[in-house]
This record gives structure tokens, C-alpha cells and sequence, in this order.
């Protein structure tokens, strides 16, 4: 059995800014780290743990520079680490895998309340939508990781995400609730002996449910409809070749490959992001 997990840093505990985690005090990351270890001492203690053979930790926050090499002294543990990469947050899935978790993670762009709102690019996009429907980053990458027919299993972040997590894939879910959202870069922070709790309860639901959980996918032809930001950013990648920009704001690309609309989904937020701030 292979797990592989996608870490965030805004859903984590305790975090309420990015401004927090430009400092030079790394309690952040540190409880990012925490949280981690305490996911692989729950497979550890579980029946999994004979099965297990890799869990690969995909370090998906900024330049995926967070996490601390051998941070996690579990010998099957390995990390994907750095920027640029081909599928950035999922670099490193296929269908080698069983599983997938994503950790620390947050709200949709645009969602009220949610800690740091933002979908893969915070300057340049104001939205996404697949198919009509707007998706966040957990939405976008459960359907990535149902190209290879492997289901989530486990996410973690505020009680913003947990409403949207819900929404997505049933009242059910194995979810850790680590804080509540009460603005953008405020919430109510729990104890993380709180939240180890959390993840102990998510875990015995996870190991309940983990011969009918869901693989997500998006069959037939998809549309991907995303707002930018200003209309520079949309002038910048209206030039990416298949993209029809559609309105001043919005940019359009339609296939039956769902890869290739995750990858479009990237080469918007990498070109956008060079224009977010262009004068």
C-alpha cells in the first residue's frame, strides 16, 4: 500500500497569516511537521501498518520549502520538496497509489470567513470553475488524483473548509476541524492537544471507511472557466495557445483530458502571477 500525502500551510494549527509565516520563527512550520508525525504514528498504530510501504509527503505550500528533511524519522517517508514542478501540489501520484490525504488546507477563493482564501494563485485568480461549478484547490486536486483512480481519504483546515469539504464528498467525511475561521487572517486557534484528538477520531473514521471511499471524477467533455484578477493578468495568458479569453476578466479552455485542464489550471497561475502586480 502506498499513501501519498499533500501539505498546505494555511489550514494547519495556530496559523492565521501569511504575514506569520515570512518570519524567522519557525513555530509554523514546526506544527506543520507535528501534525504530519502525528498522521504516520496513527498508521503506525493501525492496521495499516503492515501494508504500508511508501508514504510520500508532497510539500505543497509556496516553493515547497516548508517541510524539514528527515523531519520524520519513519524510514518509508519521503519527500517531494521545491518549485517548479510539472502537477506542483499532486507532483508525484499515480496509480501505484491506495490513497491520498490533504493536509492543511483552506477555503475556495472568495469564501466568507476562510483563513487566507485563495485557489493555487492568490494575486492573479479570482475564481475557478469546472463545469459551471466553483472549485478550490481540494476540489481541483480530488479530481486529479481520480485520474488515477485513487480517492481522498483524509483533509484537514478550518470549519470553512470542513462546510465545503462536506459539501464535496458527504456529511461523512473523515475531517480536522483545526480552527474557525473568523477573517481572512484571523480565527479562533484550538490546542493542538485539541486537534491531536481531531486527527484520532478522523483516523478511526478514515480506517471505517476506507474500503468505500470515493474516487472523484470528471468524465466527458470539461470546461475550466477561470476570472483573473485584473484584465493585464488575463491580456498575459490569453496568449497560452487552446485558452479563449471570453471577457475582459475570463479565460476559457474546454478538453476531455482532465490532466491536461489541471496543467492549464497551473500555466494560468504561473504566467498570471508575473502580471499580478505589472504596471
Amino acid at each position: 500500500m502506498k499513501i501519498f500525502i499533500s501539505t498546505d500551510m494555511e489550514g494547519i494549527a495556530g496559523v492565521v497569516s501569511w504575514n506569520e509565516m515570512k518570519s524567522n520563527n519557525k513555530i509554523y512550520t514546526t506544527m506543520q511537521n507535528t501534525e504530519l508525525n502525528w498522521v504516520i504514528e496513527l498508521i503506525k498504530e493501525s492496521k495499516l501498518n503492515e501494508q504500508v510501504e511508501e508514504i510520500v509527503i508532497c510539500d505543497s505550500h509556496s516553493r515547497g520549502e516548508n517541510l524539514p528533511f528527515g523531519g520524520i524519522s519513519d524510514h518509508r517517508v519521503s519527500w517531494i520538496r521545491g518549485y517548479p514542478r510539472p502537477f506542483y501540489m499532486m507532483q508525484g501520484l499515480d496509480n501505484s497509489f491506495d490513497l491520498v490525504m490533504l493536509l492543511g488546507y483552506h477555503g475556495k477563493v472568495g469564501s466568507f470567513r476562510a483563513g487566507m482564501d485563495h485557489t493555487y494563485a492568490g494575486s492573479c485568480i479570482y475564481n475557478i470553475r469546472l463545469n459551471g461549478k466553483e472549485v478550490g484547490e481540494t476540489e481541483i486536486n480530488a479530481y486529479y488524483a481520480g485520474v488515477f483512480g485513487v480517492p481522498v481519504g483524509l483533509i484537514t483546515g478550518d470549519d470553512v473548509l470542513e462546510k465545503q469539504v462536506k459539501e464535496f464528498f458527504g456529511n461523512d467525511f473523515p475531517f480536522v476541524r483545526t480552527k474557525e475561521g473568523i477573517g481572512r487572517f484571523s480565527a479562533k486557534v484550538y490546542h493542538p492537544v485539541k486537534v491531536k484528538k481531531a486527527y484520532e477520531k478522523a483516523f478511526e473514521k478514515l480506517l471505517e471507511q476506507l474500503d468505500s471511499l470515493e474516487v472523484k471524477k470528471l468524465n466527458g467533455e470539461i470546461t475550466l472557466e477561470v476570472d483573473l484578477v485584473t484584465t493585464v493578468v488575463a491580456d498575459a495568458v490569453a496568449i497560452i495557445p487552446g485558452l479563449t479569453r471570453t471577457s475582459g476578466r475570463t479565460v476559457r479552455y474546454t478538453s476531455t483530458e482532465y490532466l491536461e485542464i489541471f496543467r492549464m489550471i497551473l500555466a494560468i497561475a504561473m504566467l498570471g502571477g508575473r502580471f499580478a502586480n505589472y504596471e
